[in-house]
């Protein structure tokens, strides 16, 4: 009977040290959310683009990013040494985005132990079947096809911006008659996601 403690006191620090699995919901040892200067998630050619500016943070800390498709459960995407960044901002790319919302936030991780996370931010994946463009090259009059209202921006490879339009959902017709002969990029913002699009555009005489 002597037997019956000891396993017990063992089975409790068992459940204490695996209590917690990595995509859970901050424990009692966590901080509450702290204000990042900034944190986006934009979506291009089909990535997920994270940047975000940190708050004070000790040379030993992590950034560890996670992931989620329902909001609840978080899976780590990837840790960054926070003495690495220019300037006090961080990014990280997500190569394999999916459909459909994704939610994405940051946990700062110490050797002290504690744990402080940013805001979740959500973005809605979509795919380039929503958005079209043509003739290419063009001429004098640009046709764009999209689901969604988008603001459109044509800017060169020295990242001048030559043109910018907001064009609603449907079909619409561009005149970038104005542009010089040349190869430009098509950036192509979604208003109603913030997913951003880019494309080459080439420009006739």
């Amino acid at each position: 009977m002597k037997k019956l403690p000891l396993l017990l006191a063992f089975v409790c620090l068992y459940n204490v040290l695996i209590g917690q699995s990595p995509g859970e919901q901050p424990t009692a040892n966590a901080e509450p959310s702290i204000p990042f200067s900034f944190f986006t998630v934009t979506q291009q050619n089909g990535h997920a683009v994270l940047r975000w500016s940190a708050p004070p943070v000790k040379s030993e800390d992590f950034f560890i990013v996670e992931k989620s498709s329902d909001a609840l459960h978080f899976e780590m995407l990837s840790a960054i040494d926070a003495s690495v960044g220019t300037d006090s901002v961080y990014s990280v790319v997500d190569n394999a985005v999916g459909t459909g919302t994704v939610s994405y936030r940051i946990r700062i991780a110490g050797k002290n132990g504690k744990e402080s996370f940013s805001k979740t931010v959500n973005m809605n994946s979509t795919t380039d079947a929503d958005f079209r463009f043509y003739p290419n090259p063009v001429d004098k009059l640009l046709i764009i096809r999209s689901s969604h209202a988008l603001s459109v921006q044509v800017q060169d490879a020295f990242g001048v911006v030559w043109f910018t339009q907001d064009v609603d959902a449907g079909m619409q017709i561009v005149n970038v008659s104005a542009l010089q002969k040349g190869s430009y990029i098509l950036k192509a913002t979604d208003k109603s996601t913030n997913a951003v699009i880019s494309e080459q555009l080439v420009k006739n005489n």
